[in-house]
């Protein structure tokens, strides 16, 4: 009953044009007088008869197609495949010569389209709900953790130990603290354009500020450092150049096992570029691998022999100097150490100490 209501509230304007037809009709007879009218009259019951089987013929394949689609719809809920998948060759013998069928077949193809569109938007909305969920469980971790380090340097500091071991501690506490930081910048990369903030800065402060935070690690390895002083000024955001620079010397550092890094600056290409160059003595990249040393997750040879290497601190740099407008080339040699040239937009002045 329920779908008969529902076919007869589509069909009202039908059915009042109808009633609207014939009132016409016997309107413009009664006024001129048309003789026979009870027969006219007669003629517009017939048609009414016939209008009425044809509603309801037409009424109830609209019904029994309705009730097919809802068959279709709770076998789609409850097992999440097409009622015709599962018995084909019954829904192919009666579409066979059966325009009806065929056709409902097709409504039925278009209504579950949409059906599966709106559910895959429910599934979309459910998981970049629990991916917010889980963004802010590990911003709010990258944060907490930070207080027990942070601790923990001061510990360390206060025992006023200065001997190899005091030293180590430091070592793998800094890289704790570098690895929470990775993750926070991990969290933070889809959202970057907004934390930008380009100004005017020394591009030797900024070099020194990255130095100056892996001089533990220069130390507990014995490498020697060669910084070339400069008075560039660079346009650049100070907190994410600093943390690719800083990767960059981790890298280096990592897999140099004696000798040294250097950092100079040249000319870069064009007249508003200048070069950041960092080189090493280390162990150097195999040429197969180094096409894909900023793929996200790739540790190549290196990292399989380090067994510590994620593959996430390259990708990082590529991406965050992407955004700085910041062109990084890599050249090495396998045994004879790395070269790598960052290519820094020059701002309008020069700083001077």
């Amino acid at each position: 009953m329920k779908l008969w209501l529902r076919y007869f509230r589509e069909k009202k304007g039908t059915v009042f044009l109808y009633l609207l037809t014939v009132f016409l009709f016997l309107t413009v007879g009664s006024l001129y007088h048309i003789e026979n009218l009870e027969k006219l009259s007669y003629a517009a019951l017939l048609t009414l008869v016939f209008w009425v089987l044809t509603g309801l013929w037409n009424g109830w394949k609209y019904v029994r197609r309705s009730r097919r689609l809802e068959e279709v719809f709770r076998h789609f809920e409850q097992s999440g495949k097409l009622l015709w998948e599962t018995d084909e060759e019954k829904w192919l013998q009666e579409s066979e010569g059966n325009p009806e069928s065929a056709q409902d077949m097709s409504m039925a193809y278009a209504a579950l389209l949409v059906a599966v569109c709106e559910q895959h938007e429910r599934q979309k909305r459910l998981w970049e709900a629990k991916s917010a969920d889980q963004n802010d469980y590990y911003m709010m971790w990258t944060h907490q953790i930070k207080t027990p380090i942070a601790a923990m340097k001061l510990l360390l500091e206060e025992s006023g130990r200065d001997d190899r071991n005091s030293f180590l501690l430091k070592e793998e506490l800094f890289k704790i603290e570098q690895y929470v930081d990775m993750v926070l910048t991990f969290q933070r990369l889809e959202s970057l354009s907004a934390d930008l903030v380009l100004q005017k800065y020394g591009l030797d402060a900024l070099v020194k500020k990255a130095v100056r935070k892996y001089s533990v690690l220069f130390i507990n390895k014995s490498l020697g450092l060669t910084l070339q002083k400069t008075e560039c000024a660079v346009l650049t955001d100070e907190k994410w150049f600093v943390f690719c620079l800083e990767q960059l010397l981790s890298n280096s550092i990592k897999y140099t096992p004696q000798g040294g890094i250097a950092l100079s600056v040249q000319p870069g290409p064009g007249t508003d570029r200048v070069s950041l160059v960092l080189e090493d003595t280390g162990i150097g990249i195999r040429p197969e691998d180094l096409p894909r040393i900023f793929e996200r997750g790739f540790t190549g040879y290196n990292g399989r022999l380090d067994q510590k290497s994620t593959g996430i601190g390259l990708y990082l740099c590529r991406q965050i100097l992407t955004h700085l407008n910041i062109a990084i080339r890599v050249e090495s040699e396998e045994g004879a150490g790395t070269k790598i040239v960052l290519g820094i937009p020059l701002a309008a002045e020069r700083i001077r100490d």
